[in-house]
C-alpha cells in the first residue's frame, strides 16, 4: 500500500509512522520513501516506528509505501503522518529579527532625513479605552497571525502523534488482556475436566457389582 504526496524542490518533508496494532503478531512493517523518478530514498525493514525529515530535490509526487507481505497471517494498523512545508517558513525568530530590523530602519531613516525613499506602510487604526487613537502596522499583525498558525499546526502535529501513541498503548493492553483471558479460559476448562474425572474415578472406586445388581456406597 502506498500513499502519495506532492512536493516541490527546496521544500522540507517530514514523515512519521507508527504501527499501532499487529493483531497477534509483531508490531513491525517495511517502509519505503520513493521519489517522483521511482528511486528509493529510504527503506526501513521490519520497523515499528520512525520519524524522517529530509529536503526535497525535485518536483512531483512522492510515494510512501508500507509492506506487510512477510506477515501473511496478521494484518497491521499503521498511523502515518506526512507534512510538506517550505523551508523558509515564518518563525518567531524571523518575526523578532524583522521587527527589530524595521525599528532600526525607521530610526535610520529619521536620521538620514530626505536621503531615504519614502515607504508606504499599511496601518490599522484603533481606539484605546481612553478614546485615543493608535495605529498598528498590518504587516506586524499578519506576522503575528502567521506565528500563531505555525504554533497551531505544530500543536496539532504533536497531538496527532500523542493520539497515535495512546491508541497503540490501548491495542497493546487489549492484546495482553486477550492473552490472559484465553489462558484463564483454558485453565478453567482443564480444572473442570480434571474435577469431573476425579468424581468419576471416586464413584467407580466405591461401586461393586454382585448378584446381578449394583450397590453404591
Amino acid at each position: 500500500m502506498c500513499v502519495y504526496e506532492t512536493g516541490k524542490a527546496g521544500q522540507m518533508l517530514e514523515v512519521y509512522y507508527q504501527v499501532l496494532d499487529g493483531q497477534h503478531g509483531d508490531l513491525d512493517i517495511n517502509f519505503k520513501v520513493i521519489d517522483p523518478k521511482n528511486a528509493t530514498l529510504l527503506t526501513d525493514y521490519k520497523s515499528s516506528e520512525n520519524s524522517i525529515i529530509m529536503d526535497l530535490e525535485m518536483d512531483g509526487d512522492y510515494a510512501f509505501c508500507m509492506d506487510n507481505t512477510y506477515s501473511m497471517m496478521n494484518s497491521k494498523l499503521v498511523f502515518l503522518y506526512v507534512l510538506v512545508e517550505d523551508k523558509n517558513g515564518v518563525t518567531r525568530n524571523d518575526i523578532e529579527a524583522k521587527t527589530a530590523g524595521s525599528d532600526s530602519g525607521d530610526e535610520q531613516n529619521d536620521t538620514e532625513g530626505d536621503g531615504a525613499e519614502p515607504k508606504e506602510v499599511l496601518e490599522w487604526e484603533g481606539t484605546d479605552e481612553n478614546g485615543e487613537s493608535y495605529y498598528l502596522e498590518v504587516g506586524k499583525i499578519a506576522d503575528s497571525l502567521s506565528v500563531t498558525l505555525a504554533h497551531v499546526v505544530k500543536s496539532r502535529h504533536l497531538l496527532s502523534i500523542y493520539a497515535a501513541t495512546k491508541s497503540r498503548d490501548s491495542y497493546l493492553a487489549f492484546e495482553d488482556t486477550f492473552i490472559v483471558d484465553v489462558w484463564s479460559g483454558i485453565q478453567i476448562s482443564l480444572m473442570f475436566v480434571v474435577g469431573m474425572l476425579q468424581v468419576y474415578m471416586i464413584k467407580k472406586l466405591f461401586s461393586r457389582d454382585h448378584l446381578g445388581y449394583k450397590d453404591i456406597y
